[in-house]
């Protein structure tokens, strides 16, 4: 398999459907990602509806990768989807970033997102978007220290079985690709916005 971006200790590569096991069994075995944000493990059926879920019609997009996230050795240490032009041009959204539990602190999750973003950037993402569920406060630590700025609350966002407030933050990518150009255009994204 190809790889979509590399790091000096992990492989990103698109997940294939025959592959759904596996990811199941990486959801089954870090749970306090599942816990902090729906205040409950993954349900069975997770890998799969991930693997099948699709951005909003109405947002359009130009491509999505589902990539697994794989050590040296072959084990899949961890999952992101990205969507590429995300209801404009040049606007990418992480739609799902999870490494293992016990990786958490090694810097694993730092070095993927490096290259994750290098990669994004390389392919033409001016910004990278993303939600992280309110009072997840690891997460939203991650997402600051990695230069992820608030614009917008989501208020009563169903994340999988719970009602949770989502806050959309944004990184611009490129020289010149501030937050004012990136508001101007995704209206959807300012503070205090009711677009969906």
């Amino acid at each position: 398999m190809t790889a979509i971006f590399e790091c000096p200790t992990a492989v990103a590569r698109e997940l294939q459907e025959h592959e759904l096991p596996l990811l199941q069994a990486l959801f089954d075995a870090n749970p306090s990602y599942f816990l902090a944000v729906n205040g409950q493990p993954a349900p069975a059926t997770l890998a799969r509806e991930e693997f099948d879920e699709l951005p909003p019609p109405h947002l359009g997009f130009t491509r999505r990768w589902f990539m697994g996230l794989f050590d040296r050795q072959g084990d899949l240490l961890g999952v992101a989807v990205v969507v590429s032009d995300l209801g404009a041009p040049g606007v990418w959204h992480l739609a799902l970033f999870l490494v293992a539990t016990s990786r958490h602190g090694s810097g694993l999750a730092h070095d993927i997102l490096k290259a994750l973003l290098d990669w994004a950037r390389g392919a033409g993402a001016c910004w990278m978007r993303l939600g992280v569920v309110k009072g997840n406060v690891r997460a939203e630590r991650f997402w600051a220290r990695h230069g992820f700025l608030p614009v917008r609350l989501r208020e009563g966002m169903d994340t999988g079985g719970r009602l949770n407030d989502v806050q959309v933050c944004v990184r611009p990518l490129e020289q010149g690709a501030g937050l004012d150009a990136y508001l101007e255009l995704v209206p959807r994204d300012r503070p205090g916005s009711t677009l969906p």
